[in-house]
């Protein structure tokens, strides 16, 4: 995981400069994803990257912790955070394997377009599970390289 950690710390600038590529897509997924969420959620989002999607949800939700590997990544999420006003928006340098919360802690947990990035998904999908309450959500989007076998 340290390989990968300093890959995004060395690529996070660009990735936070970089524009999105089809922005009408990415507001369907957020409005997508809004209709499973509701004002009193406590949502996790892991691969939360410089934190664009968390902070664009943040309004929505009592409180949004986003965790992801680069320490880097989430200095541009902190800095969107507090020059947005958004302070219902936490960030964390974990892993999601790693990351340790107490169980059904959550009501929704997002993995967007990370799972691709993920090497032991029955293992990620078990640590969601424990992660949320009963009834919770898991809202996933990830692009599609090539067959899997899942």
């Amino acid at each position: 995981m340290q390989n990968e950690a300093k890959f995004w710390d060395n690529a996070a600038a660009k990735y936070f400069r970089q524009p999105i590529k089809d922005e009408e897509a990415y507001k369907m997924k957020l409005e997508m994803t809004r209709e499973h969420l509701a004002p009193n959620f406590r949502v996790l989002e892991f691969g939360c990257g410089t934190g664009g999607t968390a902070i664009k949800h943040a309004s929505y939700v009592q409180s949004i912790h986003g965790v992801d590997i680069s320490d880097k990544m989430l200095d541009f999420a902190r800095q969107q955070a507090r020059e947005k006003g958004v302070e219902n928006a936490t960030f964390q340098c974990s892993d999601i394997a790693d990351f340790d919360a107490p169980k059904g802690s959550y009501e929704a947990v997002l993995g967007m377009s990370i799972l691709h990035l993920v090497r032991d998904r029955e293992a990620m999908i078990a640590k969601v599970h424990k992660l949320l309450k009963p009834g919770g959500v898991f809202i996933t989007s990830t692009v599609w390289l090539a067959k899997s076998h899942w």
